[in-house]
């Protein structure tokens, strides 16, 4: 009786659906999240802007007209020791520009005086009391002087023996005429504010792995080997059976 039991716990064995379970696949899937923040950021400018506004009228005007000085050679003999001297008179209106050019075979001096009484020294070479203006010892010199007032001035040359050419180096003087005079009324002062916003954005991602796991399905094949192994089985029970009886 034992072993009859055996025998057909052994043919429930063989009968019973054979599947073979495979281990378990695992997989990672990954995630990826993305953060995204922004940063403003605002600048600020101030401009200034200055107007001046004008008005205009009729009236007398002071202009600059060319004198037109002619040019000169002076020259003078001195005895030996001692210097020799030449007074030249020039009207001026005031505003008036001298410009001369001045050239002098030896050194002479030179001496701007608003009158024609001069004391010279004992040489006669230089004078005794201050002058407008003086250059001493010059062989090429630039008269530059602008007139204060109205009225006739002097230059006086002193010297040895020499030649000085004198020409005109763009002299004016000033003449009034009418015409349009133009002066300022009024100033302004504006401050204008400006404003700019950027926006700056970053982006951040974040991957996650997490795992999956997969159970493969029981291969086919393994089906057809269980489903043989039952007939196997049932044709062993039915003969051992026959041997038993």
């Amino acid at each position: 009786m034992t072993s009859q039991r055996t025998a057909l716990f052994v043919a429930l064995i063989l009968l019973s659906p054979l599947t073979i379970t495979l281990p378990l696949t695992t997989l990672t899937s990954n995630h990826s999240t993305s953060y995204t923040t922004s940063e403003e950021t605002t600048l600020t400018a101030t401009s200034v802007v200055l107007r001046t506004y004008f008005g205009s009228t009729k009236g007398t005007t002071i202009v600059q007209a060319p004198m037109g000085l002619p040019p000169r050679v002076i020259g003078f003999m001195a005895p030996k020791g001692k210097c020799s001297q030449f007074t030249l008179p020039v009207t001026v209106t005031s505003g008036s520009i001298l410009n001369l050019k001045l050239t002098s075979s030896n050194p002479a001096n030179l001496y701007l005086l608003p009158t024609n009484t001069l004391q010279t020294s004992p040489d006669g070479c230089s004078l005794v009391g201050s002058a407008i203006l003086t250059e001493s010892n010059f062989t090429a010199y630039t008269l530059h002087w602008v007139a204060p007032e109205d009225g006739v001035f002097y230059l006086v040359f002193t010297g040895p023996t020499t030649i000085i050419m004198l020409s005109d180096g763009g002299s004016t003087h000033a003449v009034k005429q009418n015409g349009t005079v133009t002066f300022a009324t009024s100033t302004e002062t504006n401050f204008n504010d400006y404003s700019s916003t950027s926006t700056t954005s970053y982006t951040t991602t974040i991957t996650s792995a997490s795992p999956l796991y997969l159970q493969p399905p029981t291969l086919p094949s393994l089906g057809i080997v269980g489903l043989i192994i039952a007939i196997l089985g049932i044709i062993l029970i039915a003969i051992f059976r026959r041997r038993r009886e």
